[in-house]
């Protein structure tokens, strides 16, 4: 997003009125195959198990509970020796108020196929008993840290899993995939580089259209999947905002990937942007040893970002964006820049 001296202020009003939890949209219609194409990633859409509320464990928490759910799941990129966590917040109401203490039921969907595994009931945190922060994620409250690799372990692939809230029945879900060696991952930012505009975001809280997306932007990310390469959406958008992100993303047309926003409740912008961004392409090459192959911009900070990750200037496409790009590329119309991303692989993955 585009720093401006009112964006703190107006995401802190939005968080009162936004409400997280809508049924899954459905998808833009699927285009037609490309010639030498991989498979498209599973949609991972399979209903999970219905859940049977069975009420709080505290009084407290169906206070809390009187507000809108805004949980959410942290999505991962995992390889298959490494680290796998399954991280989910638990919050309710304009003010983010942490479910503390309670049960919370576990489900997978392995390979987004087959059958959900019940991978078992679990206790959100609380402040008194922190859990210790694991994929950069600090425990804040109301949060469920679940380690997939004792004896859950997941296979290269893309998996879903499926949290569910004991006392009333509402949920959050995060996408893992897990990569195999050789894997090359693109990474892009949304508003404004996807999205129609900057802050495209606030008329839609604000009871306004959804934004529209750049003419062939999902095109273009669809000619980069059906390469074989991985898709990394990375906003500087609040964490309470990743379920309608995920959700605008599927109505557009975009290709299935690892979505990433802020920890906070505000977001960021500017310099903290840039920070962050530069916090979670550090992240990748630490779990994975990805550097992205191709990075997608608006703004002079995501240059910064990119430059400062390693990505080529060659693989750095920015929508309008002048000044200095460090050699990379200025574009203006994702429609024209969309058949030179597609290179026929010589494998697909999972």
């Amino acid at each position: 997003m585009r720093p401006g001296p009112l964006a703190p202020l107006l995401l802190a009003v939005l968080s009162s009125v936004a409400c997280a939890g809508a049924p899954r949209p459905a998808a833009a219609p699927a285009p037609p195959a490309r010639a030498g194409a991989c498979p498209p990633r599973p949609a991972c859409d399979a209903p999970p198990p219905a859940a049977l509320p069975r009420g709080f464990r505290h009084t407290r928490s169906r206070l809390v509970a009187s507000g809108w759910p805004r949980h959410r799941g942290r999505d991962l990129f995992a390889r298959p020796g490494g680290p796998q966590w399954a991280i989910a917040k638990f919050a309710y109401g304009p003010q983010d108020d942490d479910l503390e203490g309670e049960d919370v039921e576990a489900y997978l969907l392995r390979g987004c196929s087959g059958a959900w595994e019940r991978l078992g009931t679990f206790r959100t945190s609380d402040d008194d008993r922190p859990h210790p922060t694991a994929e950069g994620i600090p425990d804040t409250g109301g949060r469920v840290y679940l380690d997939l690799t004792a004896g859950r372990r997941l296979d290269v692939g893309r998996h879903r899993v499926h949290f569910a809230v004991a006392g009333d029945g509402t949920s959050a879900d995060l996408f893992i995939e897990v990569l195999p060696p050789g894997a090359r991952v693109a990474v892009t930012d949304v508003d404004g580089t996807l999205t129609s505009s900057e802050v495209a975001v606030v008329g839609e809280l604000f009871g306004g259209a959804p934004p529209a997306a750049h003419p062939g932007a999902a095109e273009a990310m669809r000619a980069l999947a059906d390469s074989g390469i991985h898709l990394f959406y990375v906003t500087a958008r609040p964490e309470w905002l990743v379920g309608s992100t995920r959700a605008w993303l599927r109505r557009q047309g975009f290709p299935p990937g690892i979505l990433h926003t802020t920890i906070g409740v505000t977001g960021a912008f500017g310099g903290a942007a840039a920070h962050y961004k530069t916090i979670e392409l550090g992240w990748l090459k630490a779990r994975t040893g990805i550097v992205p192959s191709f990075g997608f911009g608006n703004m002079p900070s995501d240059v910064t970002t990119y430059t400062a990750a390693g990505i080529a200037p060659s693989g750095c496409y920015y929508y309008k964006l002048g000044g200095d790009l460090r050699g990379g590329v200025h574009h203006d119309d994702y429609r024209a820049l969309a058949p030179a991303l597609f290179s026929p692989p010589a494998a697909c993955a999972p």
